[in-house]
């Protein structure tokens, strides 16, 4: 695995109050709450969508003071969004964008010190980052045969999920903190090609990403992440930091240390847990031996603390040799 991984974002929601001058009044309309009484209990405006070309769109909102954008700015005016931006070049294009709206830029504002809760930042406040990396598997057989397995890996206390088709593993759906995904790209590029409003999916992109066995592992940082790690402001965020909290939490970055092997070469204490496992029938041994046997198999790629799903599980699996994926030339020059 290489340390320096091409990791880069998609989805942004990000706001700043601008004081001074009043700014345009931008949203998508108005929703109120009124009481029994008749009365407004309160007013919110939504955000108004922004619709650029290839089907993609984005919402920005602005009540004349604060100016806040939420979408995915890899995506928006694209084809498509394989390869997308760092995060220094999203926030460059975001701005962009409000300066066609008449409104000014995110910007990191100034470092003090608040109180007696620590230094803090006047600019830009995020509450929303999503991180990705793309990979190549060599195949669709292999990525395919990759999902089954990761599903039955952890990320902490969140076990994987594998979709109903085989072609996504979800960590963490719900979760207020951080929820990560694995999945098939070929796959969602066909699904979205499939649709009226996806025929912009280019065919040269769908083969390469299916002649590849190309896969996604993808990380949706929530406000509550960003908070606790301090992540939650611009001027606090830069993509070397992103990338850190990437390598803590890619479930790929892993594979190196699992050995894949034939599981009839089991030693034999661990052959009988295996075979219950993988049939799914009830796995009956002490507390102690179930965790020393559970230790054992992680080293082969098994954790029999997740139920098995009988059908996904392979007698043998083969080593399947990963690696990031960066943009060739001809997407950059066409796509980019």
């Amino acid at each position: 695995m290489m340390n320096l991984i091409p990791v880069f974002v998609d989805y942004l929601t990000i706001r700043q109050v601008h004081d001074g001058g009043k700014l345009p009044i931008i949203n998508g309309g108005r929703v109120l709450r009124i009481d029994s009484d008749g009365e407004i209990e309160y007013t919110v405006d939504t955000r108004q969508g922004l619709e650029g070309s290839f089907d993609s769109r984005v919402e920005v909102r602005c009540d004349g003071h604060q100016v806040e954008f939420s979408g995915n700015i890899s995506r928006y005016g694209r084809s498509d969004n394989l390869f997308g931006f760092t995060f220094a070049d999203s926030i460059e294009r975001i701005n962009e964008l409000l300066k066609t709206l008449g409104l000014p830029p995110f910007t990191s504002g100034k470092l003090y010190k608040f109180a007696d809760s620590g230094w803090t930042w006047t600019g830009a406040r995020v509450s929303r980052i999503d991180i990705t990396c793309n990979y190549v598997t060599g195949s669709m057989i292999d990525s395919e045969a990759l999902l089954r397995n990761m599903a039955g890996h952890h990320i902490g206390r969140q076990k994987g999920s594998l979709s109903v088709n085989g072609a996504t593993v979800e960590y963490g759906r719900g979760s207020k903190y951080v929820y990560g995904k694995l999945y098939c790209k070929t796959t969602e590029l066909k699904k979205h090609r499939s649709k009226k409003s996806g025929q912009h999916v280019s065919d040269e992109v769908i083969e390469f990403c299916q002649s590849l066995g190309v896969i996604r592992e993808e990380f949706t940082l929530k406000s509550r992440f960003l908070l606790q790690n301090g992540l939650a402001y611009l001027g606090a965020i830069t993509d070397s930091l992103l990338i850190e909290v990437y390598m803590n939490r890619t479930q790929l970055q892993r594979l190196e240390n699992v050995k894949y092997e034939s599981f009839s070469d089991l030693p034999p204490r661990l052959r009988a847990t295996y075979v219950s496992w993988k049939y799914g029938y009830p796995i009956d041994l002490p507390v102690s031996t179930f965790y020393r046997h559970r230790k054992a198999l992680l080293a082969y790629g098994i954790d029999i603390s997740i139920p098995n799903n009988v059908q996904t599980m392979p007698i043998k699996v083969k080593t399947i040799e990963l690696a990031a994926l960066t943009a060739p030339d001809w997407y950059i020059k066409k796509y980019a």
